[in-house]
């Protein structure tokens, strides 16, 4: 599936979090993630953990860069026994772990973000799926635009790319129980 995505570093989410609920977004929920990644660069792969109870192995490829970024990426669901046993054969050479909470605008999924050891972000990803890409570039421009993103002042790096790989020498298979009230809007009241 092909995505448009960007990137940005958020230093004041209350403001943020209103220009979203402008725009119209509606909330879905909030999440904790870790992710653990085999590779990394522009072709990733990655197990992700979602609550502690949700197990997804994601493959993508996407250039990092400044701007929008295209990706290509597929996911697969994987239950307790498969995510445990390829963590327990393939060498984890990143760990992510963060906080989200995920809006969504028609096709576009936006996330604020509260990743451990780097701090908020925002991203938009916009899904080229049951439309044209010209229609999926125009709600991209058109979220970005609405929610005042310069995409000349984007992240050009994924959260993997972003910590330094001496934190991650052995990222052991952890089931999360952390509530999500780190998220970037937890103290905020979200109307839903």
């Amino acid at each position: 599936m092909r995505n448009l995505e960007v990137k940005i570093a958020v230093t004041d989410t209350k403001k943020m979090l209103e220009a979203i609920r402008r725009l119209g977004a509606v909330y879905q929920h909030a999440m904790r993630q870790q992710d653990y990644y085999f590779s990394v660069g522009e072709d990733k792969r990655k197990l992700r953990v979602i609550d502690g109870k949700e197990y997804q192995l994601v493959t993508y490829r996407r250039v990092e860069k400044l701007g929008r970024k295209d990706s290509q990426y597929t996911l697969e669901t994987l239950g307790a026994q498969e995510a445990e046993a390829l963590l327990a054969h393939e060498p984890v050479v990143r760990a992510v772990e963060k906080n989200r909470e995920l809006w969504m605008y028609r096709n576009t999924r936006i996330h604020l973000d509260r990743v451990e050891g780097l701090g908020d972000f925002l991203e938009l990803e916009t899904v080229i799926k049951d439309i044209s890409p010209k229609e999926g570039e125009k709600e991209f421009s058109a979220v970005a635009a609405w929610l005042g993103i310069n995409l000349a002042g984007s992240v050009a790096a994924s959260y993997s790319d972003l910590i330094p790989a001496a934190k991650n020498e052995a990222a052991p298979f952890m089931i999360s129980t952390k509530e999500t009230k780190g998220s970037p809007c937890h103290d905020q009241t979200i109307k839903k």
